[in-house]
């Protein structure tokens, strides 16, 4: 599976993932064989970047391992899709100037909350079960969805109850809620903010908890995160630039929600980033007191970079399947060599957390 250009989609090319519209609907299934009419759509989307499988591959290695992937969903796609509908619904309402949301509208919200949390597996491929092709215009209906799920999984792994899991999960869901009072061309620009525009995307946090607070049915705990998901434990975030000891759990949880599923997903003004790197980023802000160290800590032990029958590309020059994974060290899992014969190397498999000559350079399916 590799990343293709939209623009650079050939007839006869099969998706890797499944497409999405921006109302949450399947459009095209994986495994879908592309004619001119599917590329045409697709470019119709705005979409820049899609998942094509790869033509020739070393299946014959790797197909015991890849078929051990972990291939439960994290959440059921019939949840993340309601989800990200009435993620539409309330940003859609707000847009039209009318930040009230009604009774029904609520209940709603409070019934997905809860489905999501009966519906949260075991699986810890959390990066596999996240990373699904969305429009970059209308992404904030998926990234809502995605830290709604990321900050459950969290909560779930505190032992919090049920009545704090509904609290965090309506204030991650609803953390940047307060975007759609934002202007879109500001919010959808590709290139660089100014620093006006810049300090009034800071806004957002303001207005999502004006929106909040304003809602009877809506806890102020729920309204918090909104306005504090922005914070760091440093006292350098935004609005207030409060320190850890005055920052709610629930906004330092979302907050690290925040930051993982943006940094693996496209957005409008960058590609998406390197799992290994977003680790890195995270290793480095509870290091800087940027974040919450058990926080982030107790986030790290659920990531898989590298789940086992994953293809990595190595910088010796060949690819690998990973076979098994090191508790200790996720970043440094056991490899079996693909393609080897040109390479001084007798073995056909290597525990990279003991030869740290070898590196993983890029995940190639």
């Amino acid at each position: 599976m590799y990343l293709s250009s939209v623009e650079e989609l050939k007839i006869g090319d099969v998706l890797a993932k499944e497409v999405y519209d921006h109302y949450g609907n399947l459009l095209l299934r994986k495994g879908s064989k592309l004619n001119k009419s599917y590329i045409n759509k697709l470019k119709n989307l705005n979409l820049e970047y899609i998942y094509i499988e790869e033509k020739k591959e070393t299946k014959k290695e790797s197909k015991k391992y890849t078929n051990k992937r972990n291939n439960k969903k994290l959440v059921p796609k019939k949840i993340k899709r309601e989800a990200r509908i009435i993620a539409r619904g309330c940003i859609k309402k707000i847009n039209s100037g009318d930040s009230k949301l009604n009774e029904s509208e609520i209940n709603d919200l409070i019934k997905m909350i809860e489905n999501i949390i009966d519906g949260i597996s075991d699986n810890d491929d959390l990066i596999e079960n996240l990373q699904i092709v969305r429009s970059l215009k209308n992404e904030l209906f998926f990234h809502l969805t995605n830290v709604a799920i990321l900050s459950l999984v969290i909560g779930k792994k505190l032992n919090y109850n049920r009545k704090m899991l509904k609290m965090l999960g309506l204030g991650a869901f609803l953390h940047d809620i307060g975007k759609a009072m934002v202007s879109a061309d500001i919010l959808n620009k590709p290139g660089r903010l100014t620093k006006e525009e810049f300090e009034e995307v800071k806004k957002h946090s303001l207005y999502g908890y004006k929106i909040l607070s304003r809602q009877p049915d809506i806890p102020e705990v729920a309204a918090r995160i909104a306005y504090q998901h922005h914070e760091r434990c440093d006292g350098s975030g935004y609005p207030k630039g409060i320190t850890k000891r005055f920052i709610d759990q629930g906004g330092r949880i979302v907050a690290i929600a925040d930051v993982f599923d943006a940094m693996i997903n496209n957005r409008v003004y960058r590609d998406s980033i390197k799992v290994k790197e977003v680790i890195e980023y995270l290793y480095a802000a509870f290091t800087e007191n940027k974040m919450d160290r058990e926080l982030v800590g107790h986030f790290l032990k659920m990531i898989v970079p590298y789940p086992v029958g994953t293809k990595v590309k190595l910088n010796i020059g060949c690819e690998a399947v990973v076979v098994r994974v090191n508790e200790e060290a996720k970043l440094r899992p056991v490899i079996r060599l693909l393609k080897f014969s040109s390479l001084d190397y007798d073995q056909l498999e290597i525990d990279l957390s003991k030869n740290h000559s070898i590196d993983i350079i890029d995940e190639v399916d």
